[in-house]
C-alpha cells in the first residue's frame, strides 16, 4: 500500500479508537466551582498546600490536596466518593490528564474535629514549573446512598476545580 493512505487509515483508526476508550460523563447535571485565592476560605472542608522542590534541571512544586468530609456524611467508603483528576497543559494546549488516587490522611489538622481526622483523604502530586500556568487539578465529590453494606456512587458530582499555577506559591 501507498505510504499516504497508509498513514490515512491509521489516523482515522486512532481516532475511533480513541473515542471508543476516552471516558465520557454519563451524569445530566454537574456542578462545577471553581477555586482560587478569593474564595478558598468559603469552602472550608478543602485545603491546598504546596512545597517548592528545585531540581538541578527543572524545578517543581508538590501539590497536596486534603478534602474533609463533611459532618453528617456516614459512608467509610470514602474511596467511592471523591475523585481526583489532573490535567496537564502547556501554552500549545492539552498534554495528559489522569487521575490521582487519593490516600488516608495521617497529620495533624488542628482546625478539624477529631472525629472527622480519620475520614481525611489526601490527594498528592507533583508537576514541573513550566506545566503550572495552565494545568489544573479536580476534585469530584459525589453523594453517597447506602445500600446492603456498600457505598454506591449515586446522583450528580459537585466539581471543585482550580489551576495549579493560583495556589504556586502557597505557604
Amino acid at each position: 500500500m501507498k505510504p499516504k493512505l497508509l498513514l490515512c487509515l491509521a489516523l482515522v483508526l486512532s481516532g475511533c479508537l480513541l473515542g471508543l476508550f476516552n471516558p465520557q460523563s454519563a451524569c445530566g447535571y454537574e456542578v462545577v466551582t471553581q477555586i482560587n485565592h478569593a474564595n478558598l476560605k468559603n469552602y472550608s472542608f478543602l485545603k491546598i498546600k504546596t512545597a517548592r522542590l528545585n531540581f538541578t534541571n527543572n524545578s517543581a512544586v508538590w501539590f497536596t490536596v486534603i478534602v474533609i468530609p463533611k459532618n453528617k456524611q456516614k459512608s467509610e467508603h470514602v474511596d467511592k466518593i471523591y475523585l481526583g483528576r489532573l490535567v496537564i497543559s502547556d501554552t500549545n494546549g492539552f498534554i495528559a490528564g489522569t487521575s490521582v488516587q487519593w490516600r488516608k490522611f495521617e497529620g495533624e489538622l488542628p482546625d478539624v474535629p477529631k472525629p472527622l481526622r480519620a475520614k481525611c483523604v489526601v490527594f498528592e502530586f507533583v508537576v514541573g514549573d513550566k506545566y503550572l500556568e495552565k494545568s489544573e487539578f479536580k476534585v469530584e465529590e459525589f453523594s453517597a446512598e447506602e445500600k446492603t453494606g456498600e457505598a454506591l456512587i449515586g446522583g450528580s458530582p459537585t466539581e471543585y476545580i482550580f489551576n495549579l499555577k493560583e495556589f504556586d506559591d502557597e505557604k
